[in-house]
Order: structure tokens, then C-alpha cells, then sequence
């Protein structure tokens, strides 16, 4: 199978998978049903595409489904079933769950956070208060270290909104605040897809014509109104390669060559972790490390860099040196009147600092 071929299978599933889950949440709102019809309109795609979803959601869940006249059939999921009744958690199961929760911190104000809840709640429902107490014993083998994140309390509307317009494949209008120009528009947009990066949510939205793939930052999201206009993804747009090819969440065409070197002071740490799947890193018999990847992300790789201060030294593209030399040298002169006493070690820790 060519590489264009299992892209596209990479997201027709993806497609898939969000359309599953907005229509389980569907069918959990309504007590009289929906027909495949009813399916089939609000989320703009074929029957026969409900009709696949549902059977293949049958399996593991409980839908119902009824007959409402001679060829029609209702589907809901079954309100009165007691889940836990039939289900049976050991104790590793459990611990997963809690290990989930205890960084859910981060996903406050999201329908993931809310659903999560729910999960813990029914958990300790079904159980008595001296198992509870067990359930809690578990809960303190991990802690939860939330940092750095957004509360997202006050968007959670809008991510439920965009949730349903992804999968439905509804076109939306949104005000967007861009923080670092301090200026604020409106743009019709195509959602496509929402991804975490860094403990925060993105939305991956077509605009323009032609149509161009844009990064939103969700909580810059000032309003979002999501109309009845239908859209199919613009050929050509492929979500997947586009989040593979970025060093983090941004991307552009301008892609280079880009080649650090670390010294062997730092590299294990390099070596330990994978930063992205393309990257290509060999250590030099002097020990030290060169990392390369070919990435358009220069205003990631940059600061990734300068993160590990005298210990890595960005040797290409010539252009993007030149510029970490300029921030650099800006930042020099910003310290260098008010100098301490010099403490730091050759590496550029501070003496006592744990190495972990």
C-alpha cells in the first residue's frame, strides 16, 4: 500500500472515530430514539455509513433499537442498564483509571474531564465506603502534578460545539483573539480535527480559498457559532501528515535541514526520549550528540535550544543561528549589568542542581 493510500485509510478511520463518539453522546440525550435517517441528516454523512457505525457500536454498547413503523427502527442506548452490574474491574484496571485521573487536572472544563468524573463516580457508587477507601489508596500511588496548563472551565461549550461540528461536518464561524499581534477576527472555518499539545487543545481548521490548513489555540476562541452548512474535508488537506510533519503543533512550508549538536554532557538525556518520529540522532566518539530533523518549526526549534543553554549548539540552517545569536546576544546584554557572582559549572547548571 502506498503512503498516500494509507493516509487517507489513517483518516477515514480518525473521520470514523469522532463520528462514533459524537453519535454515542447523541443517542445518550434522547429517550424516544433516532432514526438512521435522523442519523444520517445530522451528521451529514450516507446511511448506510450510520447504519456500518451502529453495528459496529452494537457490539460493545448498548444500543437499542425498535421498530417505529414497518420499515422505520429507532435507536437509543438503554438508560436503565447498570453498567457496572455486568462489569468487573481488577485491581490493575483500577489503578489505570486512577493513573488517568490524577493528571485530569489538565482537562478541566473539557467533556473528557466531565466524562472522566463520571466514570469516578459511578465507580464509587456501586462500592461500599471501606472499598472506597481502597479506591483512594490506589488514587496516592500517582500524584497529580498538574503545570502549565489552561483551565478550560470557561470554554467547555465551545468544545463540545466543535466536538459536534467535526464530527457532523458543519462549517463555523468564530471570533479568534491572536495574542501575539493583540488583534481580533472572525473567519469561517472547516474543523477538522482537535489535538493536545503541551497540555493544551488546538483546533486544526481550514480557511480560505484555496483552502489552507490553520492552527487555532482553543481558548483564543472568543465566540463560536456553528451554522447549518455542511462541508466536505477540500482535496489535497491531509490532517495526519500535516500533525506527523510538525515539530510540535505549528507548520509551515519552509522546511529545512536542521542539524544540533550536544555535548555529551546532556546527550543521554536526547537519546532517552524521541522528540519526533523523523528525527535521526548518532553519537560522535567524543561522546557528544548531533540530532537532525528536516522541519519548517523554527519558532520551536529555536527556544528547544536555547532550553539547554551552553550545552547545545544550533549548527544549521545558518539563518536560524543567526537569529538564536541575536536573541542570545539580547539577552546577554539584559544580564550583564546586574551580574551575580559567578556559581555556575562549565555545563551551566548551578552547582547543587540535580541532575535526575
Amino acid at each position: 500500500m502506498t503512503s498516500t493510500k494509507k493516509s487517507s485509510v489513517r483518516r477515514q478511520e480518525s473521520q470514523q472515530l469522532v463520528r462514533q463518539w459524537a453519535l454515542l453522546r447523541l443517542l445518550c440525550e434522547t429517550d424516544e430514539g433516532l432514526s438512521v435517517k435522523d442519523l444520517a441528516d445530522k451528521f451529514g454523512v450516507s446511511k448506510p455509513t450510520i447504519e456500518r457505525d451502529i453495528a459496529t457500536l452494537q457490539h460493545d454498547f448498548a444500543i437499542l433499537d425498535e421498530e417505529a413503523g414497518k420499515q422505520k427502527r429507532l435507536y437509543r442506548i438503554d438508560q436503565q442498564i447498570r453498567a457496572l452490574e455486568t462489569l468487573r474491574f481488577g485491581v490493575g484496571e483500577l489503578l489505570a483509571i486512577y493513573a488517568a485521573l490524577a493528571g485530569s487536572p489538565t482537562l478541566a472544563g473539557t467533556p473528557i474531564y466531565d466524562d472522566l468524573q463520571s466514570v469516578l463516580l459511578k465507580i464509587r457508587g456501586s462500592l461500599g465506603s471501606g472499598h472506597s477507601g481502597g479506591l483512594d489508596a490506589l488514587q496516592r500511588v500517582f500524584a497529580a502534578h498538574p503545570r502549565a496548563f489552561v483551565d478550560y472551565g470557561a470554554h467547555g461549550e465551545h468544545i463540545d460545539e466543535l466536538t459536534d461540528a467535526i464530527a457532523r461536518r458543519r462549517v463555523c464561524k468564530l471570533r479568534y483573539h491572536a495574542a501575539w499581534k493583540g488583534t481580533t477576527r472572525t473567519y469561517l472555518v472547516l474543523p477538522l480535527r482537535l489535538v493536545w499539545h503541551r497540555s493544551s487543545l488546538y483546533l486544526l481548521a481550514c480557511l480560505g480559498d484555496p483552502p489552507r490548513l490553520t492552527t487555532f489555540v482553543v481558548h483564543r476562541i472568543q465566540l463560536l457559532e456553528k451554522t447549518e452548512d455542511l462541508f466536505e474535508p477540500p482535496p489535497g488537506i491531509d490532517v495526519d501528515a500535516h500533525v506527523a510533519k510538525a515539530f510540535g503543533i505549528f507548520v509551515s512550508d519552509l522546511e529545512e535541514e536542521v542539524e544540533i549538536l550536544f555535548d555529551a554532557e546532556i546527550a543521554w538525556r536526547i537519546e532517552e526520549q524521541i522528540f519526533h518520529p523523523d528525527e535521526k540522532k548518532h553519537r560522535l566518539s567524543d561522546g557528544r550528540l548531533v540530532y537532525q530533523i528536516r522541519t519548517s518549526a523554527q519558532w520551536e526549534i529555536i527556544p528547544w535550544v536555547r532550553s539547554f543553554g551552553a550545552l547545545a549548539e544550533l549548527v544549521a540552517p545558518r539563518v536560524w543561528r543567526d537569529i538564536l545569536h541575536d536573541t542570545l546576544e539580547a539577552a546577554i546584554a539584559r544580564y550583564r549589568k546586574s551580574r551575580a557572582p559567578d556559581q555556575a559549572q562549565p555545563g551551566g547548571y548551578r552547582k547543587g542542581e540535580p541532575r535526575t
